[in-house]
């Protein structure tokens, strides 16, 4: 195989420094994904830069679709989404880089990351898992594709330093059922740059919209459950449009499906939106249907921007916001404390929630409840929350228990 490495950084020379703690963040590309979004969120308080020497590596030589900051040193390794290139890649990096700590999101780039950690034994590794995994795994795979995709976190993951899930549905599933040791396990949400999000939503639109719409936002795939999203609509009493953001490999079925009931006039599905912040910000209200999040990043986004919410009650992540509950279960319709649940799969529920939406003053509340826990989630105070993280598995590693 050849395990030859391209390497590009925003630094010809990577140069060493003694009073700066080098840290490695990991992750497969920067993508669209909510983890990609999060990272980036991470990396841009500046004044972190003074205290840590900086590094993000991307496994794959693919488009990147999100600015890094301009203190952040990137190195880009081609390894074309294969897990024992990445590794053999990876490797070759490290040992060149000499990081004090590594960092990494999503599986493939968790397994590399805790196996060199055992490997090269130089460095602690801090995993950040962003999905409900198990019930992930169950909608990806299934018989012996499912066990083996379950394999290696579970032998991995307990390996770490100092595991990170995203709610604390997703770090519960981590220790229940990928072997993380209770003590390793910790929750950092995902952080919000609310003064971007603003912006963001006041610019003007990018294509033309319905005078009234709600919204839906995910990538077209099973799990994001647009079906149930549609029938429940259209059994509903609702007047105003149906906007849907996305792409994704259900994308033709979905709209073969719309053409089919002869619905394209109440129903828009606008594919991928460079800004969606203007499209989420001029909607009466969010809706999903979705049956795996990690955590809500749309929803959230959603929140920062005062839209009430109708949410399935899926793993994990939004009883957690909506209740702040995380051990809720909803079996109906549930007015929350800050958004309105359902239960997953239940289209019946759904259509009762966006008939409920059609109130002015049910809107107005869940409006002003939404904004209010969004304030839970803003950037400054989150991003510190993984620096802390990060400095305190630092001082742990330098001075191991005896």
């Amino acid at each position: 195989m050849n395990t030859s490495v391209t390497l590009t950084s925003v630094s010809s020379a990577v140069t060493s420094s003694v009073a700066r703690p080098r840290v490695l963040f990991i992750i497969n590309s920067i993508g669209y994904g909510g983890a990609e979004r999060a990272l980036v969120n991470i990396l841009s308080e500046p004044h972190y830069a003074e205290r840590y020497d900086i590094h993000v590596v991307l496994l794959d030589a693919e488009p990147r679709v999100r600015s890094l900051p301009a203190h952040v040193q990137v190195h880009e390794l081609n390894s074309q989404r294969r897990l024992v290139r990445s590794i053999l890649n990876l490797r070759h990096l490290v040992m060149r880089l000499q990081p004090q700590i590594c960092v990494s999101f999503l599986v493939r780039a968790n397994v590399c990351n805790v196996l060199l950690s055992k490997w090269c034994g130089s460095f602690p590794a801090i995993i950040c898992e962003r999905m409900h995994l198990d019930s992930h795994l169950d909608s990806q795979f299934e018989g012996t594709k499912r066990k083996a995709a379950k394999w290696l976190p579970r032998k991995l993951y307990h390996h770490a330093a100092c595991v990170l899930g995203v709610s604390t549905g997703v770090t519960w599933d981590l220790v229940t059922n990928f072997n993380v040791p209770q003590a390793k396990a910790r929750t950092i949400f995902n952080p919000y740059n609310f003064d971007f999000i603003k912006q963001q939503a006041a610019l003007p639109c990018e294509t033309n919209l319905p005078d009234r719409f709600i919204v839906s936002v995910g990538r077209l795939t099973k799990s994001k459950n647009f079906h149930c999203l549609i029938d429940a609509y259209l059994a509903s009493e609702e007047t105003a449009a149906l906007v849907i953001l996305g792409t994704g490999e259900l994308e033709n079925e979905l709209k073969d499906y719309i053409g089919q009931l002869g619905v394209e006039h109440r129903i828009h599905m606008l594919g991928y939106a460079s800004n969606p912040f203007a499209v989420v910000g001029r909607a009466e209200y969010f809706v999903s249907a979705s049956r795996n999040e990690g955590f809500p990043n749309a929803m959230l986004e959603a929140m920062v921007l005062g839209r009430p919410i109708l949410m399935s009650d899926c793993p994990s992540g939004p009883a957690e916001i909506l209740q702040e509950d995380v051990s809720f279960k909803a079996t109906r319709l549930t007015e929350g404390r800050y958004g309105l649940l359902v239960p997953m799969d239940d289209r019946r529920e759904l259509t009762r929630g966006i008939n409920l939406l059609q109130n002015l003053g049910v809107r107005q509340r869940y409006s002003r409840l939404a904004q209010q826990r969004s304030l839970d989630f803003e950037l400054s105070r989150v991003a510190g929350q993984y620096w802390d993280c990060i400095q305190t598995t630092l001082d742990a590693a330098a001075n191991p228990r005896e």
